[in-house]
């Protein structure tokens, strides 16, 4: 019940965090200072957000729905894991020969290595290249502090939807995993049902939705970068890698990671996407032909100075 509720208080908190981000800067531009580290930046490399409109934008009402749509269902899908009376393991093991035939050549026993590193890679594609890609490039001052902003929620977003959806479906499902038609089982999980939480995969989801999402919104700011091909090639090969470590460590049947890369892959490309229809008010510069006036504000010792674009 603990760990039950520290959930809901984090869901609650980014909700409430990033709703009020939203909330403000709409129609300001601040002009952008140097990054705090120092590195040359050539054309190609330096964020289309500079120079023309940002791929991205916000709008108050869209996003506090997103936000609040994609936590309500993942709290909802943890009160009901708390809550439900979920069926129990008889000790008996399961009848391979019920496994339909596109997912019995993929059973395996459970294997907690393998288990272990499916999870530090999801780890990584999830968490630590997004934040490391994005946070360098804001750190060597080549992304504008509100596109900083716009990454940060649609991130946020696309994660709290991974999140609501999978486990919702896992429900719905109640599908055993693959471990529990062999004999080397993984005990552990038969005490808090995790055993037949087995459809969809939600390390491939969240894995896929890293990556889908990095891919996405790394060639939309730099799409002239020679890194796009590292960046997108790593992200996917890590899913990948994610994907079929969750099938050899036997905690997933292969129409599992499929539906989980299905999701993941919706939520992370799908979420941005859509902030693409959104205003942009937090590019540096329009473009000559928008005709629209842009406010900015950039600090100065004694005060600060406001300027108007036409």
């Amino acid at each position: 019940m603990k760990t039950l509720l520290k959930k809901i208080f984090l869901a609650l908190t980014l909700f409430c965090v990033f709703s009020c981000v939203t909330a403000g800067a709409q129609t300001i531009i601040f002009i952008e200072e140097d990054g705090i580290l120092k590195r040359p930046i050539t054309d190609e490399e330096r964020c289309i957000s500079y120079t023309q409109l940002s791929p991205f934008g916000r709008n108050l009402w869209v996003d506090a729905g997103i936000t609040a749509g994609a936590a309500g269902g993942y709290i909802t899908a943890l009160a009901l894991k708390a809550t439900m009376d979920f069926p129990d393991f008889n000790g008996t093991i399961y009848d391979r020969e019920a496994v339909p035939s596109i997912d019995q050549w993929a059973m395996r026993p459970y294997n907690k290595a393998l288990d272990v590193t499916g999870t530090v890679t999801c780890a990584l594609d999830m968490v630590a290249f997004p934040l490391a890609t994005f946070g360098l490039e804001f750190l060597f001052g080549n992304l504008p502090k509100q596109d900083g902003i716009t990454v940060g929620l649609m991130y946020v977003e696309s994660v709290l939807l991974t999140q609501a959806l999978k486990d919702l479906i896992k429900i719905c499902a109640l599908r055993v995993r693959p471990y529990m038609y062999f004999d080397d089982y993984d005990e552990g999980a038969i005490e808090y049902h995790d055993f037949e939480f087995s459809m969809p995969s939600g390390h491939t989801a969240n894995a896929f939705m890293g990556a889908s999402f990095l891919s996405y919104v790394f060639c939309a700011y730099y799409p002239n970068s020679a890194w796009k091909i590292p960046v997108v090639a790593t992200s996917y090969a890590f899913a990948f890698g994610t994907a079929a470590l969750r099938m050899l460590s036997g905690n997933h049947f292969f129409t599992d990671v499929l539906a989980g890369a299905a999701i993941g892959t919706l939520c992370g490309f799908g979420v941005p996407f859509i902030h693409t229809f959104l205003e942009k008010p937090n590019a540096r510069k329009r473009t000559a032909s928008s005709g629209n006036p842009v406010l900015e504000l950039s600090a100065l010792p004694l005060g600060v100075q406001v300027t108007v674009l036409f």
